[in-house]
Formats: C-alpha cells, sequence, structure tokens
C-alpha cells in the first residue's frame, strides 16, 4: 500500500461511534463551536432534530428518519447540502488549475456538464470526491466533500501561484455566500414546478447544471443524484433559498435530514471522504480507478495513484441478514478472524436491513458483523446495493 500503511494499520484506529453526532433524541453539546446554516431558525421551527457534524450544526432528522428516507425512494425529499464546500475557479486557464489540482479528465467536462472527481494526496490516497461543474467557457464550480470546506480552497489558490497564474485565474469562496438544495426522488421533477416553474426541471438535462434566474438572483440548477433516484441540487442565495424550501415543502417534498441522506448515499455506493476513503485507501481500493481516465500528467498524486501496487482489500456493501444495526466501526469477521471494521453503516428502510461499507479482502461472499457483542450474518456485495430504478425494474418508480 502507499503512505508507508496498510489496512491493518487503519482498521483499529476506526472509531466505534462517530464522536461528533449525539445520540438519538440527543441535543448538540453547546460546548462545540460549529458554523451555522443560514436557514437554521426555519429548520427549527419545522421541528429539526440537530447535532454538531461537519463542523456546522445540521439537521439529523425532522419528522422521522425511516420516512424521510422512503419519501426519498417513492416521491420526493429536499436536503439541505450547505455544509458541502463551494468555490468558483474563473478565467481563461482556468482548465490548467483544475487539471493539476484534480487527478481526472477535467479538460473533458463540457460547458454545462458536470463530473465527480478525484483530489488526491502527493502519495496518491484519496484527500476527497468533489463534483467539479463547468458552467461556461472559463468558468467552473467545485462542490467538497464535508471535510475540505476550507482546505481545497487554500490548496486550489496555492495551486494557482504555483503554475504562476495569479493575475488570470481566481479562486473564489461561496461557501457562506449560498446555500445548497438537493431535491431527490422519483416525482423530484413533478413537485419542483409547483416551486421553480413549469419550464426549469425539464430545460436541465441529466448531467447537466444551468445558471437560471429565481426569484430575480442567479441560481445554479443541477440535474444530479447521489441517491440512484432522479434529483437536483439548487445553489441560491439565503433570501432565495428561504423561499425555496417552504415553498418546497408547501408543495410536498419532504424536508428531511443528514441520516437519511447518509443511509440513501450507502445504499447507492456513494463514497464520501474521509469516513469511506480513510488513508490508505488509493482510487482502486475504492473502486473509482474510472475517475483517474484522463488525468492530467502532472494531476496531484495521479502518477502515484496509478502506481501503486493492486490493493488487496476493496471496498464492499454489506447488507445484514440477521437482526442489529451495524454502526461505523463495528468489527468484520470471516472464518472467526477478524478482518476489518465497517467503514460506515446505516439502516436502508428501502432494504429492511442494516447496511453497511468496509474494505474486505477479495472472495468473500457471507461474513459475520459484531454489532454490541453479538456477531450477525451478513450478505457481501459489490456497491451499490440500491441501482437507479431504470436497473432495478421498479414500476412503482
Amino acid at each position: 500500500m502507499t503512505n508507508g500503511g496498510s489496512f491493518d494499520d487503519f482498521i483499529p484506529l476506526i472509531p466505534k461511534r462517530d464522536p461528533n453526532v449525539v445520540p438519538s433524541g440527543g441535543a448538540p453539546d453547546l460546548g462545540i463551536q460549529t458554523n451555522t446554516l443560514a436557514l437554521a431558525h426555519v429548520y427549527m421551527a419545522q421541528g429539526w432534530h440537530p447535532a454538531p457534524v461537519h463542523s456546522f450544526t445540521l439537521p439529523l432528522w425532522f419528522g422521522g428518519l425511516y420516512d424521510e428516507q422512503r419519501a426519498a425512494r417513492q416521491t420526493a425529499a429536499i436536503f439541505d447540502r450547505s455544509h458541502l464546500g463551494r468555490f468558483y475557479v474563473t478565467g481563461e486557464r482556468a482548465v490548467e488549475v483544475l487539471s493539476r489540482l484534480f487527478a481526472s479528465d477535467i479538460a473533458g467536462i463540457p460547458p454545462r456538464g458536470m463530473r465527480r472527481v478525484l483530489a488526491l494526496r502527493e502519495d496518491g490516497t484519496i484527500l476527497d470526491i468533489p463534483t467539479v461543474w463547468h458552467l461556461d467557457e472559463g468558468r467552473w464550480l467545485v462542490v467538497t466533500g464535508p471535510q475540505t470546506q476550507v482546505h481545497l480552497p487554500d490548496i486550489a489558490e496555492a495551486t494557482v501561484a504555483e503554475l504562476g497564474l495569479v493575475d488570470q485565474v481566481l479562486v473564489r469562496d461561496r461557501l457562506t455566500e449560498s446555500v445548497m438544495f438537493s431535491v431527490q426522488g422519483p416525482q423530484a421533477a413533478e413537485l419542483l414546478e409547483a416551486v421553480v416553474g413549469t419550464t426549469i426541471p425539464g430545460a436541465v438535462s441529466e448531467g447537466e447544471a444551468h445558471e437560471l434566474l429565481l426569484g430575480g438572483y442567479r441560481a445554479l440548477v443541477a440535474h444530479i443524484s447521489q441517491i440512484a433516484e432522479d434529483g437536483y441540487w439548487f445553489v441560491v442565495s439565503p433570501e432565495v433559498g428561504e423561499h425555496f424550501w417552504e415553498n418546497s415543502v408547501a408543495a410536498g417534498i419532504v424536508p428531511s435530514g443528514l441520516a437519511a441522506h447518509d443511509a440513501l448515499r450507502i445504499e447507492a455506493g456513494v463514497l464520501e471522504a474521509p469516513y469511506e476513503t480513510p488513508v490508505p485507501a488509493t482510487p482502486a481500493a475504492a473502486g473509482l480507478g474510472a475517475l483517474l481516465e484522463g488525468a492530467a500528467v502532472d494531476a496531484i498524486g495521479a502518477a502515484a495513484a496509478r502506481a501503486a501496487a493492486a490493493s488487496e482489500r476493496t471496498i464492499r456493501a454489506l447488507k445484514l441478514t440477521g437482526r442489529g444495526l451495524a454502526s461505523r466501526g463495528d468489527r468484520v469477521y470471516a472464518g472467526g478472524e477478524n478482518i476489518g471494521a465497517c467503514v460506515n453503516a446505516a439502516y436502508s428502510a428501502f432494504l429492511e436491513a442494516s447496511v453497511a461499507l468496509a474494505y474486505l479482502p477479495p472472495g468473500l461472499e457471507r461474513v459475520e458483523v459484531e454489532v454490541d457483542g453479538m456477531r450477525v450474518p451478513a450478505e457481501v456485495h459489490a456497491p451499490p446495493l440500491v441501482r437507479p430504478p431504470s436497473e432495478r425494474g421498479d414500476a412503482s418508480n
């Protein structure tokens, strides 16, 4: 493995539970200083259950975790994703900066197109898995993961300086100047017509991002999903955001929190750094090797990632077949031997089972997960556990 480590090194270090997440029914530790979402007052009025996560106080759920999951699979749900970083990179030579910053094919993203990309460390391990949006010639938006909101824009600015493009390329952080929503579900487009008009959902093709006017303000609308359903992302001003959220809920879109989104994302096999890509995980180990294709020769970490030895472990999805709720850090056993740990876990209302992600040796079909001192049998699958409706033959969608 890279970075002088091995999976045996990091597996014992995964904590049993995320210390940033309070137990069910709890409240944020008032001693923890967190950022405040622009619409926190709206969510408080709607009965949110908050917790300090990812340096923000976020809604974990509103009406109920499992009901919110079902809404996203059956009708539509709205999530505030404003804790994800957002920064613009603009200028005629912006593509050079992004091609150095990300170990993926940046030049191949067409105008109005978007792509998940790899941000790697110099040793080829995964720092983040952002989404890059090519808005127009010389205008790009980067949506980062929850742990690199500040770090990745700083690296972008350092890259601009390294390439000698300070007078030609501008990096502008938009984290505190905008809010970001994700509306997901088979009825997302239909229900959004009552919120943004009848033309906007249909005008944005899947996989595209358009800049439009909403409420007199410039907004970004992207047709994208991370939960294996139809869906849209909206980046708007806080002023527009409050009306957007309230009108969405009035239209029947279910307000939903981070816990439901994480469960849906785990089902869909969409990884988020760093929880599901701990060092020394490389793109190959995380099943993201395809994202390296077309990366620039001098992209940070690309050469190291390509040169890394074949991983002895790869990411796998677990579906528990016995009783018990797996959690991050629970040990995984095969043949009585401790072979790893869950890097994330949740209860899937859609599958009616506890699900998890773990880096495991090849060839395993069944394992056991130690839950509260009991070893619970589980099936081993290549992610995702839930595919888009068109692939799963779900007539209801």
